[in-house]
């Protein structure tokens, strides 16, 4: 049973509103594409073995888990996780193509394409033994001491493993339902109730990672990003308040709500909460009352009162 559904990464989107308030000409600007480019290409990956696990009909009762972010000693995030009778099974997803050779002392993965580029990626056997660590230590903090099993999954047709790593399985695409029938071979260690109680632990946890505002994450400050609330229409940022609405000058259009979404932005690239001063900034607003009744009617928590007030998402 799939308890927790695919659903791609949300700090794609986040990475796009960021590029889109720098100019390209900024010395982190180069970064956000490829930084896009590695998590699309990580989600591909993921949606395929998804599709796979939601066809397969395994000869026991589980529970699937996409992308968990759990907490232990360190944070950590999982590709997939999966409740079975037999354990915990961690599925760890790589969507790396080309000649692939595991390498030790250092510990890493090296690719080498057919145009002969070479890149080097952290070792994703060393990443597992590290997630099985860790996960068996937040499972201790509830006295649960249970196997705790682990693969890596190639999901690339295009992806050649030349030499594997030692002490970590290792598998394409197309040797994930074998490998899932196969647990039957060990002994069932979970009860129904036992599977019940750990469902229920990992529910109750956090959908996703907490949001760390992007100008921290790349050390940009904030006048380095463009101000202003984006056209809709045409995209052009700086659109000018009038009464009651927005108006842009490039395309003329208006949009009495387009604030919301320059706000929202604000969140996700700048702080985790929000001034009257630093809504007049970002939005390039000039009367302190026209922030005041913007901040009022976005379905924010007011926080303080008089010089103190700030304001943050409800969600938060």
């Amino acid at each position: 049973m799939i308890l927790k559904p695919y659903s791609p990464t949300k700090y794609v989107a986040r990475l796009s509103e960021l590029a889109e308030r720098l100019s390209p000409q900024h010395p982190q600007y180069s970064r956000i594409p490829k930084e896009i480019g590695a998590i699309k290409a990580g989600d591909y990956g993921e949606e395929i073995v998804y599709k796979e696990l939601e066809q397969m009909k395994l000869p026991y009762q589980s529970y699937i888990f996409h992308k968990m972010f759990l907490y232990a000693e360190c944070a950590f995030e999982l590709d997939y996780l999966i409740i079975t009778p037999y354990g915990i099974l961690i599925l760890e997803v790589k969507n790396i193509i080309g000649e692939l050779e595991f390498s030790t002392n250092p510990s890493q993965l090296i690719q080498r394409k057919d145009d002969g580029k070479i890149t080097k990626y952290p070792c994703p056997a060393n990443q597992l033994n590290e997630y099985k660590y860790q996960l068996s230590q937040f499972f201790l903090q509830y006295n649960i001491s249970i196997p705790i099993h682990g693969v890596v999954i190639f999901a690339s047709r295009n992806s050649f493993i030349k030499q594997s790593a030692n002490g970590v399985k290792i598998i394409y695409r197309n040797e994930m339902r074998s490998y899932l029938r196969n647990l039957t071979k060990n002994n069932s260690t979970l009860s129904k109730d036992n599977m019940e109680q750990i469902k229920e632990i990992l529910l109750r946890r956090p959908s996703s990672p907490p949001t760390i505002p992007l100008i921290d994450h790349f050390s940009i400050p904030m006048e380095d990003l463009k101000h202003g609330v984006k056209c809709k229409s045409c995209g052009f940022i700086g659109m000018h308040k009038i009464i009651r609405t927005w108006y842009c000058p490039t395309c003329k259009k208006t949009n009495s709500k387009a604030h919301l979404k320059a706000i929202s932005t604000y969140f996700s690239l700048c702080k985790g909460s929000i001034t009257n001063q630093e809504c007049r900034d970002f939005l390039l607003l000039n009367n302190r009352n026209e922030a005041k009744i913007i901040l009022s009617n976005s379905e924010l928590v007011k926080y303080g009162k008089s010089s103190t007030t700030y304001y943050k998402p409800s969600h938060n």
